[in-house]
């Protein structure tokens, strides 16, 4: 901002010639080399006042950068654990549903099965209900009285195998 001091000072010294102006010369010179100085030392100062915050700066970004990439490795493997177990999880869900289906067609099989069997004892049954209506339907002759009697009657209860005429023993138990 100032004009250089040289410039000027070499015009006063040619201009003047003399050595009282030179001295004087020399007292600006270092009252104004001081100036400079004290500017340059302060500017210095205050870029090595930036330097130190930027180097703070960089410093801390430095840290929070580690911090972030600490964590984010942490939810990495967790996230990846997290999907291990979903893997897992789904596998253990197949076998299960795998269980189940074969379960389920175990249970129809039986099912079938056994709706097959009770179809035939069904038919047995009905076949020997048959034939033993048929037997109920017999008649046996009384030796005695020589009176048809019809089985079922002489197999009831009430009647303990005699004649319905005569009331002797047609049927004898054992």
């Amino acid at each position: 901002s100032a004009p250089p001091a040289s410039s000027s000072l070499g015009l006063a010294l040619e201009g003047k010639g003399g050595a009282a102006e030179a001295a004087g010369v020399g007292e600006l010179q270092t009252a104004w080399e001081l100036a400079v100085r004290r500017v340059y030392e302060q500017h210095t100062r205050l870029l090595q006042a930036q330097i130190q915050a930027a180097e703070a700066k960089a410093l801390e970004l430095n840290l929070a950068v580690r911090d972030s990439l600490d964590r984010l490795r942490r939810e990495e493997e967790a996230k990846q654990s997290l999907r291990d177990e979903a893997a897992g999880v789904k596998a253990k869900l197949r076998g299960v549903q795998d269980d189940m289906e074969s379960t389920r067609k175990n249970y129809d099989n039986q099912l079938a099965m056994l709706t097959e069997h009770i179809c035939t004892l069904s038919a047995k049954l009905s076949d020997k209900d048959s034939n033993l209506a048929g037997f109920h339907s017999q008649k046996v002759l009384c030796g005695r009285c020589g009176m048809w009697n019809n089985m079922g009657k002489l197999l009831a209860k009430e009647s303990t195998g005699a004649c319905q005429t005569c009331k002797e023993k047609v049927l004898s138990s054992g």
